[in-house]
């Protein structure tokens, strides 16, 4: 007969699951939503009145679909620029009849960000809408582009677009930090959190070359993260991510981080894929029990064509909708708080994570660990290379 061992046991690349968390194990202090470093929240009412964004991703130039979407509940569009999916010059066209004074756009537009954003910047003059009161974000992100391409892009372009927000767009942010491309290439929750970090920080640092202060630097900046069925890890990862990025921002007055989380990708079956609506549910239900200020529910099927099509994108926007407005789970602030297990795991992960920064900045920085080989050597050792084209440097 097998003895189970009495130690605890790693997982998730060196964070620690235990049999029992209980009041043996002393719980890190967490403080009061809205309080630094945020990891309760960072408003102390909790999130929007009404509840999470619900963003939904669009990434063809079809305009019906933009509509219904919006008419059927969704309250800000991500929408993805590029050869293969939108063109620039059809987001004039994608965007006909959307009251973009009310509806947030957020691009996803790779090496194009820039031609991108001056088409978006350009609508929303034509539609007079004031410029205080716009809102969304331009997506300008280089480092994420090159960990998903290969493809090595300046920071100017995204300098000047930060500049021009800080200037003209308060409400609207230039910068996003992906860790999709972190998760997808296998990377674990804490990896994942480590290498938005060094992101994020390597674009707070060069913005403060640009000429912006820390308050400015910071609130240019939107997070994206991934969210799987794995309910705890999510819940505990977006807390923690708020945590680390109150700890690197370094100034009680700045911008607490807004997160953007998405429905993992890699939970997607291609056979029986209606099982897909499963995962994703949690996803999003974890997502904003995690308190993360907007959520995407990717469809259970990509690609889908004809009137099947419309339902899939039916089935992605109510999943958000029926948490939302039916389950009023946005109602509750940081459900999970005060959980020994949350707060334990919150506590670990934040402190994987941080340890994996370190190791970033030791290497020179997120440009250079990438483009040395080191962080595809490390994510590598944990789960493997998913998902991500064999040229990306991730995949070295």
């Amino acid at each position: 007969m097998a003895v189970l061992p009495d130690e605890d046991h790693p997982f998730a690349g060196g964070t620690v699951t235990q049999a029992s968390h209980a009041s043996r194990t002393a719980l890190p202090g967490t403080r009061v939503p809205g309080a630094v470093p945020s990891a309760r929240g960072a408003w102390a009412g909790g999130g929007a009145p009404a509840g999470w964004e619900m963003r939904q991703r669009h990434s063809v130039p079809d305009n019906s679909a933009v509509l219904a979407d919006l008419d059927n509940g969704v309250t800000s569009l991500w929408l993805v620029v590029g050869a293969d999916a939108i063109p620039v010059l059809a987001l004039d066209e994608v965007l006909d009849g959307v009251h973009l004074g009310l509806t947030p756009v957020i691009l996803d537009a790779g090496a194009e960000a820039a031609p991108a954003a001056a088409e978006l910047l350009r609508l929303y003059d034509a539609q007079g809408i004031a410029r205080a009161t716009v809102r969304g974000c331009l997506g300008a992100d280089p480092l994420g582009h090159e960990a998903r391409t290969g493809e090595v892009l300046g920071f100017g372009a995204a300098a000047y677009l930060a500049r021009r927000c800080a200037d003209a767009y308060p409400a609207l942010r230039a910068l996003t930090v992906d860790a999709l491309p972190w998760h997808e290439a296998g990377g674990s929750a804490a990896q994942e959190l480590g290498c938005a970090l060094a992101t994020g920080a390597a674009y707070l640092r060069e913005l403060r070359q640009a000429g912006m202060n820390e308050q400015q630097a910071s609130s240019q900046v939107e997070f994206r993260y991934a969210a799987t069925a794995d309910r705890y890890v999510t819940i505990a990862k977006l807390r923690a991510a708020r945590r680390l990025w109150a700890r690197v921002a370094g100034a009680a007055d700045l911008a607490a981080q807004r997160q953007h989380a998405v429905s993992s990708p890699l939970m997607k079956r291609r056979r029986d894929p209606w099982v897909n609506m499963l995962g994703t549910t949690m996803a999003a239900l974890s997502a904003g029990a995690g308190g993360a200020e907007a959520v995407t529910a990717l469809s259970f099927e990509d690609d889908a064509p004809g009137p099947f099509g419309g339902y899939v994108r039916r089935s992605a926007r109510n999943t958000s909708a029926l948490l939302v407005e039916q389950s009023r789970l946005a109602r509750v602030i940081d459900p999970a708080g005060g959980s020994w297990y949350v707060e334990k795991l919150t506590d670990e992960l934040a402190h994987g994570a941080w340890e994996f920064f370190q190791s970033i900045e030791h290497a020179g920085g997120q440009a250079k660990a990438l483009r040395s080989g080191m962080i595809a050597d490390r994510l590598a050792g944990t789960v493997g290379p998913r998902a991500i084209p064999a040229s990306s440097p991730v995949c070295k």
